[in-house]
């Protein structure tokens, strides 16, 4: 298990969007943007059970995240890892991260009444980026 730095914690921490990338039935990779939440080193993601995302990271646990600050994009991290998944049928989580990055409420562009799981990406493997000082 590779542990986070406290750098790679705060871009986590911070309202930065992450890039989730999971992997299609056909080994494609398949890659969106997210909404994440750090939880010790492991990375929480608040996901509709109807998305692609869901399904592959159901048939196949393995995933990347990659995050960057957007006031310095030249600091970056990747974390490779495998995924657990729980279901969350209140969006508990869904809603904790829309006040995380919008400041209220989740405004529902899922779909309606979308049924949630949690996402949980354990990191194997740590790579960052960092300007020269």
């Amino acid at each position: 298990m590779a542990l986070l730095s406290d750098k790679v914690r705060g871009l986590f921490d911070g309202t930065n969007f992450a890039v989730l990338s999971t992997l299609d039935p056909d080994g494609k990779p398949h890659s969106t943007l997210v909404w994440v939440k750090r939880d010790g080193d492991d990375l929480l993601f608040a996901l509709p059970k109807s998305r692609r995302k869901t399904a592959n990271l159901s048939r196949d646990p393995r995933a990347a995240v990659v995050i960057f600050d957007p006031a310095s994009p030249y600091e970056s991290a990747q974390v490779q890892g495998t995924a657990s998944i729980r279901d969350d049928p209140h969006g508990a989580l869904a809603d904790e991260l829309s006040h995380k990055y919008t400041g209220g409420p989740y405004p529902g562009f899922a779909g309606p009444d979308p049924h949630w799981v949690t996402a949980r990406i354990t990191a194997g493997n740590v790579n960052t980026s960092w300007p020269d000082s």
